[in-house]
């Protein structure tokens, strides 16, 4: 009995055990369940943290930074809009988000056909994040890129930097690049100002009026004369203000990587030139500032004339004696290299440098070269800069300078900026108001009577000078069959307020100029032309003076 009770005994307890096991059974698998699912809910997290990670919108140190520079505009000195920001879409690829890279590329170039499919392709097979695939599109641009429906491409908003008027004025303007960072011209040369908080738009001093007649004229010329380039500046020689600045090929600031570097280049500020005969006005009034030659002596141009072992030549040599003023008109090289052998070196030199010619003009674009100055200056050096070779220098550079000169003897340093009358321009004197009056007469007998009497155009009393050089040859010397010719002009004559100049680069003589691819031939009547168009726009540059009044009744 007691056996039976104690089988029955270890029979309930067993039982009981069993009911513990399995209780204790399901709670470990429900422990296991609760771990599994944790354990899945970490990997969705952890997934889903990788994705926002990888995220252009979650994590920015991993994607290139939206670009949020806001930039004034720039407009010319009558509020005419040079430069703007305009908001635009950027298109980039997440690549580890493409289903099929060749695919996307394919159907991406067929829509943009200006970009490689090949390129779009390798950048997409990228074991990258990130990748850029195109930026600025319009809105338009950036729809029917969106509608392609293509995974892994999202776009970014950002600003552009945008030129509404395109060539026109491009090297004075200059550009940005696709991070709203100022490269070249006024973009460059106040990108500060442009970029401060709240910076209000920046006036320049160019005039657009001005500058698209110059351009054009410019273009004109060098096709018509199959000039290889053409540029030309014209200045307020009051304020320095440079109302307007062109060479031509010119290029278009919205796309400038798709231009050639030639287009680049500002040739106005940036190429140095040997000028020839324009340089002759300045030696004259030197020699009326030393007081080593008047207007009264009269000069043997006519003999054969000879410095060290070299004859001076002249191209059409005058039969008689000339004063200075018949000198300046005939372009006589003879005639200024005795003058200049009187003024010498050292006084030549100072006032070439009181002139800015020995040094690059300090305006404020970067785009200014240096002069290319003689190691050597002696007699020779001395005669043959004094009619313009041998010393080379911008067409900027020799604008400021013929500005001085007649701006009753002052230099007034140029600027791209628009001149405030709260702040009156400081300039340098440089000559003598007496000797400043000289020249303007002089200057204006070589239009009426002389070598540029092509640039006359009635009702602005055009003053000026022709200048026709030689380009240096790699051979040594310099090569008669290449020319560079310009016209220094300034207007109006009886209160000078407007220089400009126009220089050809190698242009040819063509039917009508007699074989003559001379300043005389071409750089003059451009110049005309140029002085035509703008005379009405610019103020003060009519010619007051009664000879004027009288002289141009009933003109146009």
């Amino acid at each position: 009995m007691t056996d039976f009770r104690a089988f029955q005994n270890q029979k309930t307890l067993t039982l009981e055990d069993e009911e513990y096991m399995t209780v204790t059974e399901g709670r470990i698998r429900i422990r296991i369940g609760v771990a599994l699912f944790i354990l899945m809910l970490l990997i969705a997290i952890i997934r889903l943290a990788e994705i926002s990670i990888f995220s252009p919108d979650a994590h920015q140190r991993n994607l290139p930074q939206a670009i949020k520079i806001t930039r004034a505009d720039l407009t010319d000195r009558n509020g005419e809009l040079l430069a703007t920001t305009l908001e635009t879409y950027s298109l980039y690829a997440e690549p580890r988000r493409v289903w099929n890279p060749r695919q996307t590329a394919e159907r991406l170039t067929s829509l943009r056909g200006h970009l490689s499919c090949v390129k779009i392709q390798k950048k997409l097979e990228a074991d990258r994040s990130f990748v850029w695939l195109e930026r600025g599109l319009t809105p338009k641009e950036r729809q029917a890129v969106f509608d392609l429906g293509l995974p892994g491409l999202a776009f970014r908003k950002e600003p552009k930097r945008v030129y509404p008027r395109e060539n026109l004025a491009s090297h004075m303007i200059g550009f940005t690049n696709v991070d709203m960072e100022g490269v070249a011209g006024a973009e460059r040369a106040f990108d500060q100002e442009l970029t401060a908080d709240n910076a209000p738009s920046l006036a320049l001093s160019l005039d657009l009026r001005v500058q698209y007649a110059l351009a054009d004229e410019l273009a004109k010329a060098r096709e018509k004369f199959d000039a290889y380039d053409a540029n030309g500046v014209v200045m307020d020689i009051r304020t320095g203000e440079i109302i307007a600045m062109a060479s031509v090929p010119n290029f278009n600031p919205n796309n400038p990587d798709t231009t050639s570097p030639e287009t680049l280049f500002n040739h106005a500020a940036m190429s140095t030139y040997d000028l020839g005969s324009v340089f002759k006005p300045l030696t004259m009034a030197m020699a009326l500032e030393d007081g080593v030659a008047d207007q009264v002596e009269l000069f043997q141009v006519q003999k054969p004339y000879k410095v060290r072992n070299k004859f001076i030549r002249d191209d059409h040599p005058s039969k008689v004696p000339l004063n200075m003023s018949g000198v300046l008109g005939e372009s006589s090289n003879r005639g200024t290299a005795m003058i200049a052998q009187r003024i010498g070196a050292e006084r030549q030199q100072f006032h070439l440098r009181s002139l800015g010619l020995l040094s690059r003009v300090e305006y404020e674009l970067a785009e200014s070269a240096k002069p290319q100055v003689q190691d050597r200056w002696g007699e020779m050096a001395t005669v043959t800069v004094s009619y313009g070779h041998g010393l080379a220098v911008t067409p900027l550079a020799l604008t400021a300078a013929i500005g001085g000169m007649l701006n009753d003897g002052v230099y007034v340093t140029p600027t791209v900026m628009k001149h405030s009358v709260a702040s009156p321009a400081v300039g340098r004197r440089v000559f003598r108001s007496e000797v400043s009056r000289d020249m303007v007469d002089m200057m204006r007998a070589v239009v009426t009577d002389g070598t540029g009497r092509k640039a006359d155009i009635p009702g602005y009393g055009v003053m000026g000078k022709t200048g026709t050089a030689e380009k240096p040859s790699a051979q040594g010397g310099y090569d008669e069959k290449r020319l560079v010719t310009s016209f220094i002009a300034a207007f109006p004559h009886s209160s000078p307020r407007y220089a400009m100049i126009v220089t050809l680069d190698e242009p040819k003589a063509i039917e009508g100029t007699h074989g003559y691819a001379t300043a005389g031939w071409n750089a003059a009547p451009t110049a005309g032309n140029v002085i035509r168009r703008i005379g009405p726009i610019l103020p003060g540059a009519r010619d007051t003076s009664q000879y004027a009044q009288n002289s141009t009744a009933g003109a146009p």
